[in-house]
């Protein structure tokens, strides 16, 4: 083989092998995404209704038909790795209170009901956040960046083993106990499941973390393609430093975001919101 040739073959598998590690960089935690630009302000209510719901009866549709929803478009995640590789948007909000406890319903699309955490399976979730600060930079949104956060994440796969009572289940003894026990033998490795709903609090990025009093309730329904997602909470908290105030005649700011499991969304990788305006009304 000339030597030419040779030349010619080693620059060609130096520009492929260049080619395969660039976009082995650029894809390998997500897709690359155009930022939008912010959207008009949203600002959603909370009207005082007469009317309490018992989420051991399921999640009952009739008293959210009565109440006006308020479309919120989701973006990418884009701020930190990894990247979403997919949309879930929109995103449909309906929220009131009783002046005792205050209810959030949030519902939107999805191809695929994920419900199972196991080795590269991922559950379908959601979250909304609320600022514990009175002064935050509204254009920032990522969990506990600015500030204080309490966060109120739902997630199917906890969901299932709350309301079902059926333990989750993998195949890897990790995450259950010992293939040689009949029983779990170290406690820490499964936590208890208090809720559908976990409460958590963030101070900065990387420091999120279950709070001591758990203070959510929650419960879904997938049907037709859709989930159907309720959130509730007592308006009376126990620590004002880490439970989030809401009283009627506030405003608020909220936020949301969804996770598709089957796209592989799971922690930073989800859909996000822009800060929505909360009118907690008398």
């Amino acid at each position: 083989m000339k030597k030419s040739t040779v030349i010619l073959i080693a620059i060609g598998l130096i520009i492929i092998f260049t080619i395969i590690v660039y976009f082995g960089v650029r894809y390998a935690r997500g897709n690359p995404v155009t930022i939008k630009e912010p959207t008009e302000s949203v600002t959603l209510a909370a009207d005082y209704i007469d009317k309490d719901i018992n989420l051991d009866k399921g999640v009952s549709m009739d008293i959210w038909d009565n109440i006006e929803a308020v479309e919120i478009e989701l973006l990418h995640q884009v701020m930190v790795m990894p990247w979403s590789k997919s949309l879930m948007s929109p995103l449909e909000v309906k929220a009131f209170h009783n002046n005792s406890n205050i209810y959030f319903y949030l519902s939107w699309k999805d191809d695929t009901k994920d419900i199972t955490i196991d080795i590269d399976e991922f559950t379908d979730a959601s979250a909304v956040m609320f600022p514990l600060e009175d002064e935050i930079q509204p254009s920032t949104i990522l969990m506990g960046f600015i500030g204080g956060a309490n966060i109120w994440h739902w997630k199917a796969s906890q969901d299932k083993e709350y309301w079902s009572v059926v333990p989750a289940e993998t195949d890897n003894y990790v995450d259950s106990y010992y293939p040689f026990e009949e029983e779990e033998l170290f406690a820490v490795s499964k936590e208890k499941i208090e809720s559908a709903v976990s409460d958590l609090i963030a101070i900065r990025v990387g420091t999120i973390t279950h709070k001591q009093n758990q203070n959510i309730q929650g419960r879904s329904l997938f049907e037709d393609g859709i989930w159907h997602v309720v959130f509730k909470r007592s308006m009376d908290i126990e620590d004002p430093e880490t439970d989030l105030v809401i009283e009627p005649g506030q405003e608020k700011l909220i936020a949301f975001a969804i996770w598709n499991g089957s796209n592989g969304d799971r922690g930073g990788r989800k859909s996000i919101s822009d800060w929505v305006e909360l009118n907690v009304n008398n």
